[in-house]
């Protein structure tokens, strides 16, 4: 979010109303003792740098330079501890102008450390001790108080400021405990660089400032290092969950919500590579696949086009790095962005966008580690494609494109599976025979009879139910599986059909002619029809009583009509 307009104007003016006020009201009052410049100046160097480089816990940062403020209050008062605190939060915003609403966060947290240094030096008051104390029980009570006030100031303060910037997230129990826990271990830390300055002077930061900044560096360094492996070995996991998988659409849609929950992104955008330009195909919004916008990307076109054309892996922190870059409607809330190309065999076959609601959500580590996960996928991909294609053409009749009779007899015992478990009520089988097809084959010739199949089995898979099958029972037979079809209501699809088939005419080329000549038939067909549970709770008995069906109560009966199966 970025607060402009009256938001900020009222930001302003409680600042110029609390910070230079009551820093000109101090010093009159309250004015800076004779100090140790030195002390001062690495003060704030070593405050600056616990703050532009704090130690991550779960992500968050841990900035501990009231350690190195502290000590100077108690050495030089209220006036110089506020000043220096203001200088440190000064320096630590504008070195990070990239990350923008600078104006904002300059005044809020100038305002914030204020009040903190302002409520936190009252309290240390009001338990008696004083400047320069060094009486130690006195002197521990009131930095204890101290930074109590500090603590709890700081933790509402903050959660105002998620409110304020719809960055809000509730803490539970145990990171309210701990992040109180991590700011009261400053206060040993704080007295230990007090006692040293007053009685030994600089060397106090030789001791224990320097140190301790550097131990946090290195406690930031290794963090970063067990984040990286617990990224790489989160990776490696998906990577095998997507290896089990063999339809391509489970393999995407397993890819896109684990790598939502691995990086906590909000929105994952999944684009495919056609020859020049970028096609949108899977989107997934808050853990929902939603529609994709009917759009396509040309190389330099959007943030996507971007990455098309200059071939390589962009981080975005903020949303005013990369907006101005969009040219479709864009989630008014996504901030951080995380965007790779997909690479196979040293050509992009896709791009992938990860965007969060939070500012700075996604580090540079990120796009390594995406770029591993990504890779898994590609190869999951084109795995469950191979075994796609490689089932359908196992389970497919060749020249009609329909199951076969192989997948047929599978289908069905899982249907009457799904009956025996309640899943189902009913399950009827039609089949369906072609009348005279051998007259066909002898007039027009095998290729026009093949043709006719071929024609035949189209309009039967048009005419397929959603959540039924039609296969190829063998020759000019066929047959359909339709669950949870009463067999009235199978019976009434079964003459639909038929009366569908007898209005059609099909097309077929005379290769049997001196003249090869195409002409248009008309055909009929003779139609079985069988349920379960009524007739029979056995699949292969179901198809033997729709095949008895269709002889009896049809061919038999005349041709081109329905029959039922009677017992």
């Amino acid at each position: 979010m970025k607060l402009n307009g009256r938001p900020l104007l009222l930001l302003s003016l409680l600042w110029i109303l609390v910070v230079p006020t009551g820093i000109v009201y101090l010093l009159s009052t309250q004015p800076i003792p004779e100090v140790n410049w030195l002390w001062v100046g690495l003060s704030v160097l070593l405050g600056f740098l616990s703050i532009y480089y704090p130690i991550i816990y779960k992500r968050k940062p841990v900035i501990l330079f009231v350690w190195f403020t502290l000590p100077m209050f108690l050495l030089y008062g209220l006036t110089t501890e506020l000043i220096i605190t203001q200088m440190i939060i000064a320096i630590g915003v504008l070195a990070r102008l990239k990350t923008g609403d600078i104006l904002f966060r300059l005044l809020y947290n100038s305002l914030a450390y204020f009040v903190l240094s302002v409520c936190s030096a009252i309290a240390f008051f009001m338990t008696g001790a004083e400047i320069g104390e060094m009486a130690f029980g006195s002197l521990v009570f009131g930095v204890l108080v101290y930074q109590l006030v500090y603590s709890v100031g700081y933790d509402w303060i903050f959660k105002l400021y998620g409110i304020i910037t719809n960055r809000m997230r509730l803490d539970t129990v145990k990171e309210t405990l701990l992040h109180y826990f991590r700011m009261i271990i400053a206060v040993p830390l704080a007295l230990a660089l007090y006692f040293i300055l007053f009685h030994y002077g600089v060397i106090g930061y030789l001791l224990v400032g320097i140190p301790f900044f550097f131990m946090t560096l290195l406690l930031r360094m290794n963090r970063q290092t067990d984040d990286l492996n617990a990224y790489i070995q989160s990776a490696g996991k998906i990577g095998q969950q997507l290896a089990k998988m063999t339809t391509e659409e489970s393999v995407i849609e397993e890819f896109m919500t684990k790598t939502a929950a691995l990086f906590e992104a909000d929105y994952v955008y999944l684009f495919d590579h056609y020859d020049g330009w970028l096609e949108p195909t899977h989107f997934f919004e808050k853990g929902k696949k939603v529609n994709v916008p009917q759009v396509r990307l040309a190389k330099g076109e959007g943030i996507a086009g971007r990455i098309l054309s200059d071939k390589h892996s962009f981080l975005y922190s903020r949303r005013e790095q990369w907006i101005q870059q969009t040219i479709t409607p864009v989630p008014e809330e996504i901030e951080s962005l995380l965007c790779i190309p997909l690479i196979r065999h040293q050509g992009i076959v896709g791009v992938l966008l990860l965007g969060s609601k939070k500012k700075d959500a996604f580090k540079d580590f990120h796009l390594n580690v995406l770029d591993l996960l990504s890779s898994y996928f590609i190869v999951a991909v084109e795995k469950a494609v191979y075994i796609e294609h490689a089932e359908q053409e196992s389970n497919r009749c060749a020249l009609t494109g329909l199951y076969n009779y192989r997948f047929l007899e599978q289908r069905l015992e899982s249907e009457m599976a799904f009956l025996s478990r309640g899943i189902h009520k009913h399950v009827a089988v039609v089949m369906l025979d072609i009348d005279h097809f051998k007259d066909v084959n002898d007039t027009y010739g095998h290729e026009s009879g093949n043709l006719i199949l071929q024609q035949f089995a189209n309009l039967l898979q048009n005419k397929c139910p959603e959540g039924s099958i039609v296969a190829r029972y063998g020759g000019e037979e066929f047959v359909y599986i339709l669950p949870d079809y009463t067999k009235e209501a199978a019976l009434e699809f079964a003459e639909a059909l038929r009366i569908e088939i007898q209005q059609t005419k099909m097309r077929v080329e005379n290769d049997l002619a001196c003249i090869i000549n195409e002409k248009q038939v008309e055909l009929t067909s003779s139609v079985g029809v069988s349920a379960a549970p009524q007739d029979t709770d056995e699949a292969m008995t179901l198809l033997r009583n729709a095949d008895r069906a269709l002889y009896i109560g049809a061919k038999q009966a005349g041709r081109n009509r329905v029959g039922g199966y009677v017992k």
